[in-house]
């Protein structure tokens, strides 16, 4: 099964949809975005994550952005974003429909 991988299990959004990696989720869309099209409040969404009590955020640094809609098995849906190339692009493209698990890096 392919796989997408996180920095960290405990991503606001898992909160939001009660799960923690790993776990399965299915790609309905990919979406190509300019740096200046993502707003700050997606970015806060996409980055926010719990290291204990303290919130901590994810650094993003790139001109050109994937936004990978998710459907949890449950039925939520949840959003990630990749910095993007013309092979990611492809590859999320022709993986729409198909399930992914989300994992952790192992550190």
């Amino acid at each position: 099964m392919k796989k997408i991988t996180f920095s960290h299990a405990d991503y606001e959004k898992f909160r939001r949809i009660h799960e923690k990696p790993p776990f399965t989720a299915r790609l309905l869309q990919v979406f190509l975005l300019q740096d200046m099209q993502v707003t700050d409040a997606f970015k806060e969404y996409d980055t926010k994550f719990y290291v204990g009590d303290m919130v901590q955020y994810f650094l993003l640094e790139s001109p050109l952005w994937l936004v990978l809609l998710l459907e949890s098995e449950d039925g939520l849906l949840f959003t990630t974003l990749r910095s993007a190339s013309l092979s990611k692009l492809q590859y999320y493209k022709d993986s729409q429909g198909e399930q992914f698990e989300m994992v952790v890096r192992s550190l």
